[in-house]
C-alpha cells in the first residue's frame, strides 16, 4: 500500500536497511543477467514503501538544487539513490552517464518527458507521468526529464547499474541546457544553473524545438523564481529578464502555429 508523505526536515541516515530494501539488494545480487527488465522486476518483488525510504528523505534541499537527492547504497556495479520532490521540484532534462540499467519507481504523481536527440537537436519524445508506485525502466538509451505538479510531497527510488562500470556509474552524464544551447556533462545531481565549478565539459550547439524549448525556459523561469525568493543575484536577475523574453516570443510563434 502506497502511503502518503509528509513534509519532514528530517535527513537522518541509517545504517540498517529496511527489510524491503534488503529484499532489493539480495536479488539484484543473485541476478545473472542484468537489464532494465531484471531490475524493474527486483523493485517490484522487493515491495518498498514510501515509508521505508523516510530515513533518505530530503524535503529541505538547498533551493538551488532542483530535488533532494541521497545515495542509499553503492557497490562496484550498482547504486541505489532516494530523490525527494516538493510541489514544483523538475529535474534538468539528462541522461544517466555510463548506467547500462535500471529503472525507477515513483511514490507520487510526479510528471514524466522523454527526449531525443538528433543531429543536435533535443525534441519531446512524449509524456508518460507516474501513478503512485509505478516503475520505469532506464537504459544508456535514455534522456528524460522528471517533476512534481502535483501540490504534494513525494519521495522516489532509483536503481542505476552498470555491467563494466569505469568511475562512478552515474558520472559525466549529459545536461541539456537549451538555455545557453549547451551539452554539459557533470558528476551529481540534475539541476538548473549548475555552478561552473560542478560542471565538467560542456559542448555547444544544441538547439531544441519550439515545444521543448519553451518547457524548459519555464521550468528554468520557475527555478530561477523559487531562488530569488529568497535571496538577490544580480546575475540571475539579469538571466531571468532574458528567460521571460524568450519565452514571449516562443509563446507568441506557439500560437500563430496553432
Amino acid at each position: 500500500m502506497i502511503q502518503a508523505i509528509a513534509p519532514s526536515s528530517s535527513t537522518a541516515k541509517t545504517e540498517v536497511f529496511p527489510s524491503s530494501l534488503q529484499v532489493l539488494i539480495d536479488r539484484i545480487q543473485a541476478r545473472v543477467q542484468l537489464t532494465p527488465e531484471t531490475i524493474g522486476e527486483c523493485i517490484l518483488e522487493a515491495r518498498v514503501s514510501a515509508r521505508d525510504l523516510m530515513p533518505w528523505a530530503d524535503f529541505d534541499h538547498p533551493i538551488e538544487d532542483s530535488y533532494g537527492r541521497q545515495l542509499v547504497y553503492s557497490s562496484h556495479c550498482f547504486k541505489i539513490m532516494v530523490m525527494s520532490w516538493r510541489d514544483r521540484d523538475y529535474s534538468a532534462i539528462h541522461d544517466h552517464g555510463a548506467t547500462e540499467w535500471g529503472a525507477v519507481q515513483c511514490f507520487g504523481r510526479g510528471e514524466h518527458y522523454e527526449y531525443r536527440l538528433e543531429n543536435s537537436i533535443l525534441r519531446t519524445e512524449g509524456k508518460s507521468d507516474f501513478q503512485p508506485g509505478e516503475v520505469k525502466l532506464v537504459d544508456r538509451y535514455l534522456i528524460h526529464q522528471m517533476g512534481n505538479l502535483s501540490g504534494e510531497y513525494f519521495l522516489s527510488l532509483h536503481v542505476y547499474g552498470c555491467n563494466t562500470p569505469e568511475g562512478t556509474i552515474t558520472g559525466n552524464a549529459r545536461l541539456f541546457d537549451l538555455w545557453e544551447e549547451s551539452i554539459q556533462r557533470a558528476d551529481g545531481g540534475a539541476f538548473f544553473g549548475l555552478p561552473e565549478a560542478e560542471i565538467n565539459d560542456r559542448a555547444y550547439g544544441l538547439r531544441g524545438d519550439g515545444e521543448t524549448t519553451l518547457r524548459h525556459h519555464r521550468q528554468m523561469r520557475d527555478r530561477l523564481l523559487q531562488i530569488l525568493a529568497l535571496r538577490s543575484d544580480a546575475a540571475l536577475s539579469l538571466k531571468l529578464t532574458g528567460l521571460e523574453r524568450a519565452i514571449a516570443v516562443l509563446s507568441a510563434n506557439e500560437r500563430s502555429d496553432r
